[in-house]
């Protein structure tokens, strides 16, 4: 799979010492943008490994967003200068070490290689199992999906057994990352601070 590394950012001295930073550890196309615009050019992507840092307040436009999820692989990192929430699946802050950085790409990319292998159409579940998978991403522990849905918790419990069939995911993190890439939620609606 090809990997496409996009650094979005207005200060030219964290797009270089990230870039700088990157190819010492990893062999993927490294590209340096000053805005979010500039990355239209690249749109026409496909199957590939797309990770885009940005500086924090910035977001995709929603449609280039759409698409190149819809084609790619697309993990989107936060660059700020302080440790404030953020609405972005990964954060990096600005005074991260090298290996910090090394560690937070192949958290991502080993990410990426389990969604590669596992993330099949999510057409084969039911409606009832998108609603669950939904909550489960949500952070609802199964007692809570039950009563959200009025089931009974033996029912949650067989559905997240088909589900996990189906998939062949296990983990929370895993359901919560198929959510997001098949547009279960989105990760807007996702609180951080309720899933730890």
């Amino acid at each position: 799979m090809e990997e496409n590394l996009f650094i979005i950012h207005p200060s030219e001295i964290v797009r270089r010492g990230l870039a700088v930073i990157l190819q010492e550890y990893f062999s993927m196309e490294i590209t340096q943008l000053v805005s979010v615009s500039d990355l239209e050019a690249f749109s026409g992507i496909n199957n590939s490994l797309v990770i885009v840092m940005l500086e924090a307040g910035q977001q995709l436009p929603p449609k280039l967003d759409e698409k190149l999820r819809r084609t790619n692989q697309l993990f989107l990192v936060g660059v700020s200068h302080d440790d404030q929430p953020q609405p972005y699946e990964y954060r990096l802050n600005i005074f991260s070490s090298a290996l910090q950085i090394q560690q937070l790409i192949q958290v991502i990319r080993k990410s990426a290689s389990k969604q590669k292998a596992v993330l099949p159409e999510n057409g084969d579940l039911t409606l009832r199992e998108k609603d669950v998978i939904r909550l489960v991403a949500l952070g609802l522990a199964n007692k809570e999906i039950a009563d959200r849905l009025n089931i009974s918790i033996h029912t949650v419990i067989s559905h997240r057994k088909n589900i996990t069939e189906k998939l062949n995911i296990r983990s929370i993190s895993g359901l919560t990352m198929y959510a997001i890439m098949n547009k279960l939620i989105d990760i807007s609606d996702i609180n951080p601070e309720e899933l730890i």
